[in-house]
């Protein structure tokens, strides 16, 4: 047994086989669904966190507006100006790549412990621990007999699409799965307050006229939400059922946990406003921008004379 198995496919493997054994009429599937809410409470913290920054992001995107208008231009400047706020605020830009690490490891953890439970039942008697043979529950399923399917109906260790055969309860819980990766994506969408189109931004641009970027940017980032739901479907009818219970679960608990975060009231969740001196700080910054700027026209002017 390599390190990864021993520290991380293992410990998952008999927690989740723990809670089989606790499930009453044992049903795998359910113990999936619970096992798969109890990974995203341990993460809450690092998800609220998250979501926190992104709420923090929406608020501020007026200040980059004005810090953007204000540089005239100046990169350097607009991008000086920009990071200090982030950090004023406590944004990270780098602060969901936790979130991501931290499941990534789980999933790819998951998908080994479904293919040893799905694949061979043999194996639940070898990566069981000794101390939890005797719970009841488990040990029919040490013994070979481990009831795979969700509410005793539909079949976990099928695919949707295999060979020629079409397995009808997995194609809809695809389609469940992608249209909760829809919602949960949309919800971390920033909502413009003047919805323009990105083809009307395009020929503008295309015309010479000034365009907000960031403006732009969201616009396209809205274009590209319905890639992840193709995506998630496109994966979900290539993996077991299992695999797709659990993406369905998370985009469904992860709707729930947004829900929850972003809607609270504004005082919990934000940072403390930036304070005036900071806001001075700031525009003293952009100011004397300006101010050198103006010198250089004015002696121009003077040599001409």
């Amino acid at each position: 047994m390599n390190l990864f198995d021993l520290f991380l496919v293992q410990p998952i493997f008999n927690i989740l086989i723990f809670i089989y054994g606790l499930v009453p009429g044992q049903d795998f599937g359910v113990a999936l669904i619970i096992f798969t809410i109890l990974v995203r409470l341990l993460m809450w913290p690092l998800i609220k966190k998250q979501l926190h920054q992104t709420k923090v992001m929406r608020q501020i995107q007026p200040e980059l507006v004005k810090i953007k208008a204000k540089a005239k231009g100046n990169r350097q400047l607009e991008a000086t100006l920009s990071m200090e706020l982030y950090k004023e605020r406590g944004v990270s830009p780098f602060s969901s790549i936790g979130t991501l690490l931290l499941q990534l490891p789980i999933f790819i953890a998951l998908f080994a412990v479904v293919n040893l439970i799905t694949g061979d039942h043999n194996n639940i008697a070898k990566f069981t621990y000794d101390f939890l043979e005797g719970v009841p529950g488990i040990q029919s399923a040490v013994t070979g007999h481990l009831n795979d399917t969700l509410f005793g109906m539909i079949d976990l260790t099928k695919h949707a699409f295999a060979g020629s055969e079409t397995y009808w309860p997995l194609v809809v819980m695809a389609v469940i799965a992608a249209v909760l990766q829809y919602f949960q994506s949309k919800m971390l969408l920033p909502q413009p307050k003047e919805k323009r189109k990105l083809r009307d931004m395009l020929k503008e641009q295309a015309d010479g006229k000034q365009v907000d970027q960031s403006e732009m940017s969201a616009q396209m980032t809205s274009k590209m939400i319905w890639l992840f739901p193709i995506l998630t479907f496109w994966v979900s009818t290539y993996l077991s059922g299992a695999l797709v219970l659990y993406l369905l679960t998370t985009n469904a608990v992860a709707i729930f946990q947004q829900y929850l975060i972003l809607h609270k009231d504004e005082e919990e969740l934000t940072s403390p406003k930036v304070s005036a001196q900071t806001k001075t700080r700031v525009q003293k910054a952009v100011d004397a921008e300006v101010v050198e700027e103006k010198p250089k026209k004015g002696s121009s002017k003077k040599k001409r004379r």
